[in-house]
């Protein structure tokens, strides 16, 4: 069942990224049959960028107001519909607007799926299903392009949309029928997981001296209530497990204060800040690689098809293959290690420990894959630089979003908005950057900031690692205060 939940979110809600990524492959058929310029289609890979940043800040209210279940439905009903729009539309403003809803509606997939994982997994645990997230996100962003490149050249390009309403449809019927809501519900006042909650004064995320295997026995609910000398209550039948709507009590205010609230944890905790950093400077210049190598690759010296560019997908996916192990199992056995030598406390910022090789790694992939193909170098070369940063990508995708779910799981929900936001926001001001910034600069210069950026935010890691712990017990007075708003619905924003 978990994994389950897993992969049908991934599949599902996360598509702007598998579309995201299949639109370049068939740019230059743009190119050839409407006259769309390149600079042009960057302007609808920039809108769907604007689209996911603002999306979550509408949509995860009602996630957190009506369960995770009808906003997974809802997303996924309106990305198919956006498929068979793409499939259809042949002019630019169509394919602006097409890209702005899709990524409107398939934010949630940001910010969702690791309140998901959140809801169900333990915390040692965590490190590898955000590795399993990372891992199945890049197979959609990273494999599609590949099928999608065989299918434009064999099917024509409306096809590769046409493939996206198909598999949507499918993941729409598994939501409906297959997936069970996952927030937690307080019933009849009985405590969530086992476990106390935290409190005002506590250490936001110290895990005091329980070894790893403790946190694995959770209690069960109907010995909780035989505890509390309520009666043993049936188990669910299947209908009553897959229902739709799971309503939280609290009143407008109470729901409106998840729109603005995530702005306040974004400006007010560090760990929060730094995540938003991280998952956005990488976001933007995989923005810039993809939106470049359309357009070098499809001439000399390389003069790739739909089907050769497709197959550029190839490089990053191998190097995220061996990220998702690095962020995912190592990542957890690390921490694991770490607090046995730290009588048995873990610190969440041990999860950063190991991103020093990630942080190392990805400027000199952008570097390589930058300077070969400015000097048209063998295709073999910026394919390298590429898979390196793949590692390099997924490697910090999965280490930042673990640290900030262990930092702060309490009120996890509204800082993945921030995050996403910010994630969002950066992607989409880059990708419309790129074109002027590589015409003005060139593609050798453009690269070399590009990866000095790239390392200036990977270094941000640093302090976090050395004053990491000391932000978070300044603000645990604001923790414990928007911790006990997200368990008391009734309260006071």
């Amino acid at each position: 069942m978990y994994v389950t939940v897993i992969g049908e979110c991934r599949f599902s809600s996360a598509d702007e990224h598998h579309r995201l990524a299949i639109n370049p492959v068939v740019w230059q058929d743009y190119n050839t049959l409407y006259g769309i310029s390149f600079a042009q289609l960057n302007y609808t890979y920039a809108a769907q960028c604007i689209g996911m940043a603002f999306g979550c800040v509408f949509f995860i209210p009602f996630a957190l107001k009506y369960g995770r279940k009808p906003v997974y439905i809802a997303s996924t009903f309106v990305v198919f519909l956006t498929a068979v729009w793409q499939a259809c539309l042949r002019d630019l403003p169509n394919m602006i607007a097409a890209n702005l809803v899709s990524g409107l509606f398939g934010a949630v997939g940001d910010t969702l799926v690791q309140m998901t994982v959140a809801d169900i997994f333990f915390l040692h645990q965590r490190g590898t299903m955000n590795a399993i997230y990372v891992f199945v996100i890049n197979i959609g962003s990273l494999l599609a392009p590949v099928a999608a490149g065989y299918s434009a050249h064999s099917q024509g390009w409306p096809w590769i949309f046409w493939w996206c309403a198909v598999l949507l449809g499918i993941n729409l019927l598994l939501f409906v029928f297959c997936y069970e809501e996952t927030k937690y519900m307080v019933i009849d006042g009985i405590e969530p997981r086992g476990s106390p909650p935290r409190r005002e004064g506590t250490d936001d995320n110290m895990l005091s001296s329980k070894s790893p295997e403790e946190f694995t026995t959770a209690v069960p609910l109907q010995q909780t209530q035989t505890q509390a000398g309520r009666p043993d209550r049936s188990l669910k039948t299947y209908w009553q497990r897959i229902t739709h709507v799971s309503v939280t009590p609290g009143g407008f205010k109470t729901f409106v204060r998840h729109a603005y609230q995530p702005f306040f944890i974004l400006a007010t905790f560090p760990a929060t800040a730094y995540t938003a950093l991280q998952y956005g400077s990488l976001l933007s210049w995989y923005s810039v690689i993809a939106v470049t190598q359309t357009e070098y690759f499809s001439v000399a010296p390389y003069n790739f098809s739909t089907v050769g560019i497709g197959l550029l997908s190839l490089p990053p996916f191998i190097g995220c293959l061996v990220g998702a192990f690095y962020s995912g199992p190592l990542s957890d056995w690390s921490i694991q290690w770490l607090a046995r030598r730290n009588n048995n406390i873990y610190e969440p910022e041990m999860r950063l420990y190991i991103a020093i090789l990630p942080i190392l790694l990805g400027p000199a992939g952008l570097f390589l894959y930058g300077y070969s193909l400015a000097k048209g170098a063998p295709w073999i070369v910026p394919c390298l630089g590429y898979g390196i940063y793949g590692f390099a990508q997924a490697s910090m995708f999965g280490l930042s979003l673990t640290y900030l779910v262990d930092c702060y799981e309490e009120i996890v929900g509204d800082a993945l908005v921030g995050v996403a936001f910010i994630r969002n926001g950066l992607a989409a001001g880059i990708t419309f950057a790129t074109s002027p910034w590589v015409t003005n600069l060139g593609l050798w210069n453009s690269f070399t900031s590009v990866g000095c950026l790239c390392l200036g935010f990977g270094l941000l890691t640093v302090p976090m690692v050395i004053w990491g712990k000391r932000l978070r017990e300044l603000t645990s007075r604001r923790y414990a205060i928007y911790a006990d708003l997200q368990s008391n619905p009734r309260g006071q924003s």
